[in-house]
């Protein structure tokens, strides 16, 4: 099969909600994710691509840039890249990756930035496969 990765549209919003929840499980409301997400697609710094194979969506990576004063320029990150259970190990990640860094360039971005937990290998993998290689440490703080 083909694997097709284009723009999302807002009529992938239920398809791209199922993605969601098997990449963070009840980490949100439906209605939150879907609202969020059709706010996200209008924003001009931000760029989602999903990856469809016979009509179905099977993952998705999501691109949002902004301008550093201390960069002197604009900085990327992924945000997100999940590639559906069932489809791993046939090259989605990697086609989803490609696009996003490809965007990456032509947005003229100085750096492209992207984490993962520790123990995820195949995400490293691939990530420094595409070059991003240097490593840092990033520390988080949830709010309820």
């Amino acid at each position: 099969m083909v694997t097709k990765i284009r723009p999302a549209l807002a009529i992938d919003a239920r398809a791209l909600w199922l993605l969601a929840d098997k990449l963070m499980p009840r980490e949100a409301r439906t209605s939150d994710r879907i609202r969020i997400l059709k706010q996200s697609l209008r924003k001009p710094n931000y760029h989602l691509y999903v990856a469809e194979i016979g009509g179905r969506l099977v993952g998705f990576v999501d691109l949002w840039f902004f301008s550093d004063f201390a960069h002197g320029g604009r900085m990327g990150i992924i945000q997100n890249l999940f590639v559906d259970r069932d489809v791993r190990g046939q090259g989605v990640g990697d086609l989803l990756l490609k696009h996003v860094v490809r965007k990456a360039t032509q947005l003229n971005l100085k750096e492209l930035h992207v984490w993962t937990s520790f123990e995820n290998r195949a995400a490293i993998s691939l990530y420094r496969k595409h070059h991003l290689t240097k490593r840092s440490l990033l520390l988080e703080r949830e709010f309820e």
